[in-house]
């Protein structure tokens, strides 16, 4: 059960987390489109335990919520329950952090200008603050992880969709400026994305437009041979993009198609990217993220195509130090932060 606090629930209010040797924890929640993630994480950016679930994002607002919830009472019915002082979550899409509302996702279809950040301090009585997943992200690279070393960095989430990051450093403070670079536009006559828009690059790179693509190309007449065919065939829920990267490890000639194509999108995106922004370096994070960057030579290729800066093909491309976990201590970050 959640430790009860007196004091009235702000989200914005200072939080004591303890003079040194009290240690007290943040639990921080990720919630994706497949999974909602929720971990104690220390003041030190340390993940204490964590528990993950499957995520309910096409029922009604409550059953969304009640997915989060359990994933939270599966943590706090382990242990150190006690020890929390504020909720940190980390969600993706449009968030609004000053009144701690989802907005609108197009991986959570099930919440709308949902008040998540109240409901979740009505339930557990903790002072509850909420950020885009890939802001959260990039903002735990720039504190503990592979972003530490840079002024400027742009951060890309690559998992069931796609979430980004700018991070910017503001005399010492890294700043991460709200952004829903996924939604970026590649190809104005391209596919209808869930957001609205058409050509999003989360239509040719995400874990879903990885999983759309094999599903497409194995129907073929002649994909009967291919490994990831018969990997498809022994996986209960069919391809995905694991598979596709499994696959493509194998040598297999569709996987490695798909990976390849899809890198070419991300290469006309961070093109674009590139030149705008001059980042001194692209962090890759999120599930797929180490599977994108080993295609890293052939992105550096393509963006003396896709960008004009002179430095383009010499900008580090690096993997987030907390992968699939980087959002998660973003949460946590939301409270931790100098």
């Amino acid at each position: 059960m959640a430790p009860h606090l007196k004091t009235k629930t702000n989200p914005h209010r200072r939080v004591e987390f303890g003079r040194r040797g009290k240690a007290h924890l943040v639990l921080a929640v990720d919630i994706g489109g497949t999974k909602v993630e929720a971990a104690l994480v220390s003041q030190m950016g340390k993940i204490v335990l964590s528990e993950r679930r499957p995520t309910a994002v096409k029922g009604r607002a409550s059953e969304g919520l009640r997915a989060v919830r359990e994933t939270i009472d599966g943590v706090l019915g382990r242990s150190r329950g006690r020890e929390i002082r504020a909720i940190g979550v980390s969600v993706p899409g449009w968030v609004d952090a000053n009144t701690g509302k989802v907005l609108k996702a197009a991986n959570l279809p099930c919440w709308r200008d949902y008040p998540l950040a109240r409901k979740l301090q009505d339930l557990y009585d903790l002072p509850t603050r909420i950020a885009n997943d890939a802001n959260a992200a990039a903002m735990a690279e720039a504190r503990w992880g592979a972003g530490r070393r840079y002024k400027s960095f742009f951060y890309v989430s690559l998992g069931t969709g796609i979430g980004t990051g700018v991070v910017q450093d503001t005399q010492g403070n890294p700043h991460t400026p709200s952004s829903e670079g996924g939604h970026m536009t590649i190809d104005y006559r391209g596919r209808l994305c869930p957001c609205g828009k058409r050509g999003c690059i989360e239509m040719y790179a995400s874990g879903k437009a990885l999983a759309r693509r094999a599903t497409h190309l194995l129907a073929q007449r002649g994909a009967r041979s291919s490994l990831l065919r018969t990997l498809a065939r022994e996986t209960p829920n069919g391809v995905n993009a694991e598979l596709v990267g499994r696959a493509a490890a194998g040598g297999d000639r569709i996987a490695v198609g798909i990976l390849e194509e899809a890198c070419d999108h991300l290469a006309v995106w961070l093109g674009n990217i590139v030149d705008l922004l001059e980042p001194e370096a692209i962090v890759f994070g999120g599930g797929l993220g180490r599977l994108m960057l080993s295609y890293a030579p052939r992105i550096r290729r393509k963006l003396k195509t896709f960008a004009i800066r002179p430095n383009r093909a010499q900008i580090p491309m690096v993997g987030a130090r907390f992968g699939s976990q980087s959002a998660l201590l973003g949460a946590a970050a939301l409270w931790l932060q100098k």
